[in-house]
């Protein structure tokens, strides 16, 4: 299969924009129609051309639009859920609490490798047999996953309580 010169189909594109000359242009539409590979190749460019002027068309925004951007510029940010005091406190409980995990696994309650946890029915009768359940749990991955998650929500919270307000006032300071 032939393909159009890059000298040619920019001539070509040349022609589409209106760019050429009158003697040029004349000369393109002679070559156009003696050659079936220039018409083609013509009709393709003119069928991108007008896609591409269709998809830059800019869409007008409404009558308002710009009221509601310089009205907005003066808002007030929206104020966080936690506040600093209620974050503190949080931060607090959940350094806590991993403290108290850490002083059990660093004592040894957790180590022995498999615990079974039963969970007896309180239905003993002689209509219903429930059978008893007995759930094997491994108390150190517990523990430690415990502690992930805690460490994790002290961070965010850290993050969102303290270290968020600090940088934003930094931030109104300097500007």
């Amino acid at each position: 299969m032939k393909k159009v010169s890059i000298e040619k189909e920019e001539q070509l594109l040349r022609y589409l924009d209106g760019e050429l000359d009158v003697k040029t242009k004349q000369a393109l539409e002679s070559q156009i129609q003696g050659s079936e590979l220039l018409r083609v190749r013509l009709e393709e460019l003119r069928m991108v051309q007008s896609i591409l002027i269709q998809k830059a068309r800019l869409e007008t925004p409404s009558k308002n639009f710009t009221q509601k951007v310089m009205s907005g510029l003066d808002a007030k940010p929206v104020v966080s859920l936690f506040t600093p005091r209620k974050g503190l406190l949080l931060l607090l409980g959940s350094i806590i609490a991993s403290g108290i995990a850490l002083a059990l696994l660093s004592a040894g309650v957790f180590d022995a490798p498999t615990a079974p946890l039963v969970l007896d029915s309180p239905l003993k009768t002689d209509w219903i047999k429930v059978p008893s359940v007995s759930i094997p749990f491994n108390g150190k991955v517990l523990v430690n996953g415990i502690l992930i998650l805690n460490l994790a929500l002290a961070f965010v919270v850290l993050d969102r309580t303290v270290l968020k307000p600090i940088f934003q006032r930094r931030i109104s300071s300097s500007i």
